[in-house]
């Protein structure tokens, strides 16, 4: 087993009798505490780097879903369809209390 590194902060008189207690009331001494919130601040930072990562591949994917789609409609043999489907989206948007603004799938046209 590796030695461990010690890491060195310094806090207020309060914030250092709170860790205190909250270590005491989990019965962990306070660096086995520390060290267990270190960690956990770590993780969750590696996991949310991966959530930016994997909604800005969605985003990119609906957006390139939104534009082809908003293709076929336009170019539809008939022209009435694209704006029916924009009028049904809007009303189920409103249905489950959401806007439908153009930069989220709709058209600013009502």
């Amino acid at each position: 087993m590796t030695r461990p590194v010690p890491i060195q902060v310094y806090v207020s008189p309060e914030l250092a009798d709170r860790v205190r207690k909250v270590a005491e009331r989990h019965d962990m001494t306070v660096s086995a505490w520390l060290r267990s919130l270190l960690s956990r601040a770590c993780d969750e930072q590696e996991l949310a780097l991966q959530h930016d990562t994997s909604i800005t591949r969605i985003l990119r994917m609906m957006v390139f879903a939104r534009v082809g789609i908003d293709g076929l409609l336009a170019g539809h043999a008939d022209p009435t369809l694209r704006d029916r489907i924009y009028k049904v989206y809007r009303r189920q948007c409103a249905a489950i209390g959401l806007t439908s603004t153009a930069t989220e799938g709709g058209r600013d046209e009502a």
